[in-house]
């Protein structure tokens, strides 16, 4: 195995001199490259280190992913419902951005071995035996919208046919996320399928769905 890379995409000055040396000690080559994508696909143990800000972090962490590197996600507000985000994205691992240097060398070298460390915490809350082991307590309205958003239909259209303002039917949906544990519609969809949920029923609505 060659050298790893890894390349931090942070620009303050205080984080780089406290991450650089600490991925330095643990064997890494450090890069600040102006283009994390071509970056990427240079080949070899390449690590990104984005931090996830806004979505056009969350679109280069997918790029990075996509062309090849493992993407380590720093979180500015970590919960639960972030790291979920994070992994949902692409990042092989995520950890608080305030977290030590070593710590974070430590993540990025799990990542290198194809591995992730993640807070206690957050596994517990991100596995579906949160459930009590028979999945999530969705009702059938709610599967209805699952069905209908793996068809394509958009959020708009499901607020008309629910009666639901635009906004009142986003706040919905985030809490039916939240219930499956995934951060957007994309990841919602394909755990709902996991779960057997986009099977047509005839249930009527706000009748449990079960999962056993």
């Amino acid at each position: 195995m060659g050298r790893v890379r890894v390349a931090i995409t942070e620009r303050a000055v205080a984080f780089q001199r406290g991450l650089e040396p600490a991925c330095t000690r643990a064997g890494f080559t450090v890069d600040h490259p102006a283009d994390v994508i071509a970056w990427s696909q240079s080949g070899g143990d390449r690590v990104a280190v984005i931090t996830l800000m806004d979505a056009a972090a969350c679109d280069l962490v997918e790029a990075a992913s996509g062309a090849g590197a493992s993407v380590v996600a720093l979180l500015p507000e970590p919960s639960a419902q972030q790291f979920a985000h994070a992994i949902g994205h692409g990042a092989v691992a995520a950890i608080d951005w305030a977290a030590d240097p070593e710590d974070i060398a430590a993540v990025i070298a799990a990542a290198v071995n194809r591995l992730s460390l993640l807070p206690t915490e957050v596994v517990r809350a991100l596995t579906p035996r949160r459930y009590g082991g028979h999945g999530p307590p969705i009702d059938s309205m709610e599967a209805d919208w699952l069905r209908a958003l793996s068809r394509g239909q958009t959020v708009v259209e499901l607020a008309d046919e629910a009666g639901y303002s635009e906004r009142s039917m986003f706040r919905r949906l985030h809490d039916l996320y939240e219930k499956l544990g995934v951060p957007n519609r994309d990841a919602a969809v394909r755990e709902a399928e996991r779960l057997g949920l986009l099977e047509t029923g005839d249930e009527p609505h706000h009748r449990p769905v079960s999962l056993l």
